[in-house]
């Protein structure tokens, strides 16, 4: 009797190359984050007159969108309480909608956000559930909006904009 033998295909492990698209297909899909970047002051000191820049690109007008700004501030030099702060957005057709806003830093002596290399790093919400009104490539300008001319103690600020997702359930 002959024996035939029959070989299966054989299955080998991941190569590098194919676990490399594996992994950015697989963080490409939960990305919801439009612009997440930070901007650091030269001598931990902001200009009033100088705005940060911060540019992305809208291709979905349809979704709802987040915006916070996070300043990072050395708590031996700021002062303040508060951080106001006025943010600009210029869509592309050059209309321009401002917001002013301030994030509370120091709560009765107590400082919110959480420590990081050094630095007093909080968060606030700018907008909450943000519909851009045209695609393409936008910006947002901040400035800070304090009554000094040169704000020492800011180390940083950060723009954070995601797509949010409205639970309407919670709306009761």
């Amino acid at each position: 009797m002959k024996h035939l033998s029959h070989s299966l295909p054989s299955h080998s492990p991941l190569t590098p190359l194919s676990l490399l698209l594996f992994l950015i297909l697989l963080t490409s899909c939960g990305n919801k984050h439009i612009i997440d970047e930070e901007h650091t002051f030269d001598r931990n000191v902001w200009n009033r007159f100088t705005p940060e820049r911060f540019e992305f690109n809208i291709q979905n007008i349809e979704n709802y969108y987040h915006i916070d700004v996070t300043v990072a501030v050395d708590t031996n030099v700021y002062r303040y309480n508060q951080f106001p702060c006025a943010v600009t957005l210029v869509t592309p057709s050059g209309e321009e909608r401002s917001f002013r806003t301030s994030i509370a830093l120091n709560d009765k002596g107590r400082w919110r956000g959480e420590m990081q290399d050094g630095y007093r790093v909080v968060t606030g919400r700018v907008r909450s559930y943000f519909s851009f009104n045209s695609k393409g490539v936008q910006h947002i300008d901040i400035l800070q909006n304090t009554s000094q001319y040169d704000l020492e103690g800011i180390h940083s600020i950060g723009l954070n904009i995601y797509k949010g997702k409205i639970d309407y359930d919670s709306f009761d």
